[in-house]
């Protein structure tokens, strides 16, 4: 036997949303925005449109100010190294001519490396830079495994 007769109306028809044979309530899919449905289960509308777009607007600049953050550390490294010159000593080694900017009372290990015509590193060296001075001038000579084209500052990283 079928549950549901041929008698059976929708719920369209009656706007009021009872059978008029059982005079029983039709039943009809629960709606989150029903005051009804909220007020029996406790379940409350979503976060207000201007607390959504302060959300938003808070997220937003606190993300500018985290990437600006980040921007300028790159920028405007503690540590900066800069080959002023090299010279080709012979088949093997490389002299480098470089300077580091720091902090006076910052000693300082900077990694220098000699590169080949294809760009591969063929030596490579790690420099001490002593504390005392903010500029500080260093002349070192890399030995290589083949004939040096350039010379670069790899890094430099704090030891004091």
């Amino acid at each position: 036997m079928n549950e549901y007769s041929a008698n059976d109306k929708s719920a369209a028809a009656h706007p009021a949303g009872r059978d008029e044979a059982s005079d029983l309530p039709i039943l009809n899919p629960a709606r989150y925005s029903d005051p009804a449905f909220a007020e029996r289960y406790g379940v409350r509308g979503g976060m207000s449109r201007p607390r959504k777009i302060a959300l938003g607007v808070f997220g937003f600049a606190l993300l500018c100010g985290v990437v600006g953050y980040i921007a300028w550390n790159q920028a405007n490294p503690q540590i900066q190294a800069t080959v002023i010159s090299y010279t080709q000593n012979t088949s093997s080694s490389i002299t480098v001519t470089f300077e580091v900017d720091k902090s006076a009372n910052q000693s300082v290990e900077c990694t220098i490396q000699a590169q080949d015509v294809q760009g591969n590193v063929i030596g490579s060296a790690n420099v001490s830079v002593p504390s005392g001075r903010a500029k500080e001038d260093m002349v070192y000579t890399v030995n290589t495994t083949g004939t040096p084209n350039t010379a670069v500052v790899s890094s430099c990283t704090s030891t004091s």
